[in-house]
């Protein structure tokens, strides 16, 4: 195999003329049928890592994933690039997916792991070893965020990987959080408004005084990360702007509930971008156990599943809190789509 068909097929579907660092070699490792751990940052490409190879075989890569809603969200953009995508789960009733894919006929095909399995329930990623009894001589690829080292050991013996070719990218990554919010303050300023900034890497002082600050009516504006939003008591807020896809349904609800306590109408915007939705592996680096790491993913797919919305959004919310709501559409939320 040549580079230079990498090189190109990286261009023609992804418009990148470099690879991102061990992008190359993790390929090149797939491709001659090598098993391969891959655990990098957030943003660091993993995604490209399995998403070139069959491009290049012409075979059909197999990617499992707990996440219906992020395996959605992928195949469309795979489609969008031009890539035979699509995806298969235990609730999907389109049996033509699963004959195009016995077919032949994807590049990539996404599975929750009990799909995967043919089995009714959800299933732990230990029991996908049984899927070397079928898929024999084809290489297994781990992909992962964070990992210690006896979770990469145990990866790698759970999907009896052979010899494997492993990539440990760099931990240290920048908070991108604080860098926006700083970006926005800034702007703000130069656009001559009154606003103030909270997060986590200031002083308790400074933070002490921002808050004061904003609850006596001296700014216009606040900017801040999440550290700032659950302890605010101030009646006259208007405005709760979300700046990404939050964490959680909890935490959302919480923080858009700060405006408007007085009685008086009020607005919340959320913008987000599709990149949003990788910070799932991220926020799962907190989790201690299996069972936290589960229960983070959930929340993070149901708030990603909450702005993908196009019906009501305040009965979906009432919904996931077992709450009632009997009127059908409220007609107060709006779902615009902004292209750049």
């Amino acid at each position: 195999m040549a580079k230079s068909e990498m090189q190109s097929t990286l261009k023609k579907y992804f418009g990148y003329t470099e690879f991102r660092p061990y992008q190359k070699e993790i390929i090149e490792k797939i491709l001659h049928g090598k098993d391969c751990l891959v655990v990098m940052a957030t943003g660091s490409g993993k995604s490209l890592c399995y998403q070139v190879p069959p491009l290049i075989s012409g075979k059909t890569a197999l990617v499992i994933s707990p996440l219906i809603s992020l395996m959605q969200d992928q195949v469309m953009a795979l489609k969008q690039r031009g890539i035979k995508a699509d995806y298969l789960s235990s609730a999907q009733i389109d049996r033509g997916v699963q004959s195009n894919a016995e077919l032949g006929h994807y590049n990539i095909l996404y599975m929750t792991p009990e799909k995967a399995l043919a089995l009714p329930n959800r299933v732990e990623y230990k029991q996908l070893d049984k899927l070397r009894n079928v898929l024999l001589n084809v290489p297994f690829v781990g992909l992962t965020a964070t990992a210690t080292e006896k979770v990469r050991n145990d990866i790698m013996n759970s999907l009896q990987m052979k010899d494997p070719h492993v990539a440990i990218g760099s931990f240290d990554r920048k908070i991108f959080s604080t860098e926006s919010n700083l970006l926005i303050f800034k702007s703000l300023l130069e656009a001559g408004i009154r606003g103030g900034i909270y997060h986590g890497q200031m002083a308790n002082k400074a933070r002490e005084e921002a808050h004061r600050s904003f609850i006596r009516d001296e700014f216009y504006v606040m900017v801040a990360t999440v550290a700032f939003g659950m302890g605010i008591d101030k009646p006259n807020i208007r405005y709760v702007i979300h700046y990404g896809c939050p964490k959680s349904l909890e935490s959302y609800y919480q923080e858009s509930g700060r405006c408007g306590r007085d009685g008086v109408p009020s607005v919340c915007w959320l913008y987000y971008t599709r990149n949003d939705f990788a910070k799932a592996d991220f926020y799962s680096a907190e989790a201690r156990s299996t069972a936290q790491r589960k229960a983070i993913m959930e929340a993070f797919s149901a708030a990603q599943h909450y702005c993908m919305l196009s019906t009501c959004r305040r009965k979906y919310l009432l919904d996931y809190f077992a709450d009632e709501y009997a009127h059908g559409d409220c007609g107060m939320i709006s779902i615009e789509s902004l292209l750049s």
